[in-house]
């Protein structure tokens, strides 16, 4: 027994060495720390190197009224409107002199009218956005007002009476639809941190799985490999290390990301935050006002689970797909079916927001190997209370139990046979067989 457990580490040790030890692993972990560095600091980094990532648009004003200050007020009252800070209105009233250096700048003249008071021009090298192009027209209209209103006669009070912009208060009477744009936000951030990276490493792992087998029957290692040690323990072995690899990978990425967010506070507290800074508090903000981190304290345990033992079920399937087939093509083709159940998964926790108390989500949430990428996003945007939480997990488990009883069966089988022939007949009939 302890000659045969001191086999089983070897081949865990023998199977992860394969996967971690190389150039290709190194690489790819340096370039993910990177990438989340870069991602995570992107507006501080080109901040720090000269650049400008807040760059506004300029728009020049020629103003041949006076009515400067009452324009840019207007413009910029617009824009704070539409939660925008992307614009600087400068006063230049030489800007057109030189026509062709005009670039990527607008230039706005203003013109005295005899009959409407006010006329503009609008002068761009290219054309204006739309979202642009109406700002400025609102604005002028309200100058043009202004201009109105101080020949009428009025009193200064009257006058700013008549100009201000109406005090407008919202009152959304259906709750539910209040709160649609935070579930919306809420939903795409948990799938980004939670499903998205699940799914990278799943792909991961079933190809890794699929061509460590496929390696070993082409090179026929395999059956030096089965002679000395039984098929039930190079089957555990490979489905460990599978997990062990995954495990070693999610730790690093969230090292990664920590480093990312310790260079963030070092950058924030060295230099001139930029305006896009704020994102990251604001995003926390959203996610406590919303819960998330109270659902995730209370349901932490249940997800966990939930995680690792999906990761076992898909590498079961991948060692038993991976020792049917005799080489790597034919194992990409043979996953083809656990693949799309990877893409359903990920799309309908994709779709769980925007279809709010769908009852065939809600079930496909109770689904194994779809539930790791539907259940957690249901859970957290409070479409699934914890106990159905942790009733999907049971069903995982109970499911899991049986892919390995039933999968082992397949696996004695399939490993040592290279031929392609009569393959389903073979696999169905080892279903029969008892270990």
């Amino acid at each position: 027994m302890l000659h045969m457990k001191n086999k089983f580490k070897y081949l865990v040790k023998y199977s992860l060495k394969k996967k971690i030890d190389t150039k290709w692993f190194k690489i790819v972990n340096v370039l993910l720390l990177v990438l989340l560095v870069f991602l995570v600091n992107m507006d501080y980094l080109i901040n720090l190197f000269g650049g400008d990532f807040e760059e506004k648009e300029k728009i020049y004003v020629v103003d041949n009224v006076g009515s400067f200050d009452t324009f840019s007020t207007y413009f910029n009252a617009l824009a704070a409107e539409m939660g925008s800070e992307e614009y600087e209105i400068i006063l230049d009233e030489d800007i057109l002199n030189d026509e062709a250096a005009i670039d990527d700048e607008v230039v706005i003249v203003l013109n005295p009218s005899t009959t409407e008071y006010l006329s503009g021009e609008i002068v761009s090298f290219d054309a204006v956005s739309r979202t642009t192009y109406e700002m400025i027209v609102s604005s002028l209209n309200a100058v043009k007002s202004e201009l109105v209103l101080a020949t009428s006669g009025l009193t200064p009070e009257e006058i700013a009476a008549l100009s201000s912009p109406v005090e407008i208060t919202e009152r959304v009477l259906n709750e539910e639809a209040q709160n649609n744009e935070t579930k919306e936000n809420v939903g795409a951030i948990v799938t980004t941190v939670l499903i998205v990276p699940f799914f990278i490493l799943i792909v991961t792992m079933v190809q890794m799985l699929g061509a460590e087998i496929n390696d070993e029957k082409t090179s026929r290692g395999m059956e030096i490999i089965i002679s000395s040690v039984p098929a039930k323990i190079h089957f555990i072995s490979k489905v460990v290390a599978a997990i062990s690899y995954v495990l070693i990978q999610g730790i690093l990425l969230l090292i990664y990301s920590g480093i990312a967010m310790l260079l963030r506070n070092i950058l924030a507290s060295t230099s001139a935050a930029p305006a896009s800074s704020g994102m990251f508090s604001e995003v926390i903000t959203m996610l406590s006002d919303a819960g998330i981190f109270s659902l995730l304290a209370k349901g932490s345990i249940v997800l966990i689970i939930l995680f690792i033992v999906s990761f076992i079920a898909y590498a079961i399937t991948a060692a038993i797909l991976a020792s049917m087939t005799t080489n790597i093509e034919d194992f990409q083709q043979l996953q083809t079916p656990l693949m799309i159940i990877m893409l359903v998964g990920y799309y309908v926790a994709l779709m769980a927001v925007m279809f709010d108390g769908s009852v065939f989500i809600q079930i496909l949430g109770f689904i194994p190997l779809l539930s790791v990428m539907i259940a957690p996003t249901l859970n957290l945007i409070g479409e699934m209370s914890l106990l159905s939480l942790a009733l999907s997990t049971l069903l995982t488990v109970v499911v899991t139990y049986f892919l390995y009883k039933y999968g082992l069966r397949i696996y004695k089988v399939g490993i040592l046979n290279y031929s392609s022939s009569k393959l389903w007949r073979k696999m169905f009939k080892s279903l029969g067989n008892k270990e």
